[in-house]
């Protein structure tokens, strides 16, 4: 059995650089908060505890220390509460995001009605909603693009998750553009990895006999490899590590695609890559 691992997998460079500052600032000060995980691995994740990361909901019992905002970003609001506690701010946001965070406060001041592509619950679009003062609108599917009302004389902003799925993306946007609203500024926030990531997931899938997508089930970018792999092949898995890999799932295939989320780190695709060749290996020797 042949396994085919795509190219572009492991960290991004917005993970890797979070990773790095949460590292280095351990080393610095004596305390350091995590506000929600740092990426969206929990391995990852576990590695910092251990070295002394304190994961927090909200920065209301902290009194001192340094609080770490994650690569996902945060509101300018709980910034600001962060820092009149006298708290030192340590900021790990990924520079795609906090792109899209300055161009959504410079699209607000403008007056412009705001639509943001993305999931309401995920850490990054609370983020840029809290630049928005909370006036953009968040719509993750057709339907939900279809049922928003936009006036005709309105003038309106569409931008995305930055780890959105290119193909939805495009679909709300012609849904928009056909409300004809006085002006329709489209702007492509993507970032270049998740398009990469996908492209390539998409490419593997319709090479192989089975897909593998190694990351975190909270990752968003993951979970939108695993989607796209589905639209392709229809024996795709998402798996946190090489624990969760069953040989049945390999019986009777002759290639397998692996592709990782943004958070995941190449140790872990390895061991999962590993894990799969040993299945072949009990499949050829007839041990299942």
């Amino acid at each position: 059995m042949k396994v085919k691992r795509a190219r572009r997998s492991g960290f991004c460079f917005g993970v890797r650089r979070a990773i790095e500052i949460a590292e280095s600032s351990l080393r610095d000060y004596a305390k350091v908060y995590s506000l929600g995980p740092v990426i969206h691995n929990r391995q990852v994740v576990d590695t910092l505890h251990r070295q002394g990361l304190v994961t927090i909901d909200s920065v209301g019992p902290i009194t001192n220390g340094a609080v770490l905002i994650t690569s996902h970003g945060s509101s300018p609001d709980v910034i600001r509460r962060i820092r009149t506690k006298g708290l030192r701010v340590i900021d790990t946001t990924c520079p795609f995001v906090s792109r899209t965070q300055k161009l959504v406060r410079e699209l607000t001041r403008k007056k412009y009605r705001l639509i943001i592509v993305g999931e309401r619950s995920h850490p990054e679009v609370k983020s840029l909603v809290g630049f928005s003062s909370g006036k953009a609108d968040v719509v993750n599917s057709a339907k939900e693009a279809k049922a928003l009302a936009v006036k005709p004389r309105e003038k309106v902003c569409v931008l995305s998750q930055t780890t959105q799925s290119l193909s939805r993306y495009i679909e709300i946007v012609r849904i928009i553009l056909d409300k004809q609203c006085r002006e329709t500024h489209i702007y492509t926030t993507i970032c270049d990895d998740t398009v990469i990531r996908q492209k390539q997931a998409e490419e593997l899938a319709g090479e192989v006999d089975s897909m593998i997508i190694v990351g975190g089930r909270n990752s968003a970018n993951t979970n939108r490899l695993l989607d796209i792999s589905k639209k392709c092949i229809h024996d795709a898995r998402l798996v946190e590590n090489e624990d969760e890999i069953k040989p049945l799932w390999f019986k009777g295939k002759r290639s397998v695609g692996v592709a990782s989320g943004a958070s995941t780190p190449d140790w872990i695709i390895e061991k999962v890559i590993a894990k799969i060749k040993q299945c072949s290996f009990l499949h050829c020797g007839r041990k299942i």
